[in-house]
């Protein structure tokens, strides 16, 4: 579905480009220069990489969701900020996070760890033991999408070099 919704959007993106390209930049009677159009024209290029990039990364993830590497995973992944045992855990200081759920604040009331993503549902959607989901869908969705993550870590740290030029 992802990739339906993806493609057609960069379908319908490129469609309306070449039906009706857009016209020189103007503001207030100024065009934009040559240089700078070529500067757009490289950003959103960069950007439909990334899309398709991201959505292949996801195509892979939504394949492997039945794998046993991906459930195993799965198993053992997802935390519950008041209860799970993370790795590297630490007691988040109140001015950086509260989550009442946990507790007041006045002492550790969320165990975290930066080093791993978790899964937060709303308690209607989790009313499972716990506080999990019950949700076979929303199981599974949870699951294979943290396979993309190594992804997107990485993708953010090639990418920091180029997107800094722009602020």
């Amino acid at each position: 579905m992802i990739r339906s919704l993806l493609s057609l959007s960069l379908a319908a993106s490129l469609l309306l480009l070449l039906i009706a390209p857009p016209a020189p930049l103007a503001v207030a009677g100024a065009t934009a220069s040559p240089e700078k159009e070529q500067e757009v024209k490289i950003i959103l290029e960069r950007m439909e990489a990334d899309v398709l990039a991201f959505r292949s990364a996801m195509e892979s993830a939504y394949a492997d969701r039945c794998s046993t590497e991906t459930l195993t995973q799965c198993a053992y992944s997802n935390y519950n900020d008041c209860t799970s045992s993370l790795p590297n855990q630490i007691c988040m200081e109140p001015e950086e996070l509260i989550m009442s759920a946990c507790g007041s604040g006045q002492e550790c009331n969320a165990l975290w760890s930066k080093t791993v993503s978790t899964v937060t549902f709303p308690s209607a959607l989790a009313q499972g033991y716990n506080a999990n989901p019950t949700d076979p869908e929303l199981i599974e969705t949870a699951c294979y999408t943290r396979r993309t993550e190594e992804y997107m870590v990485d993708k953010y740290k090639d990418d920091q070099a180029f997107w800094s030029q722009y602020g």
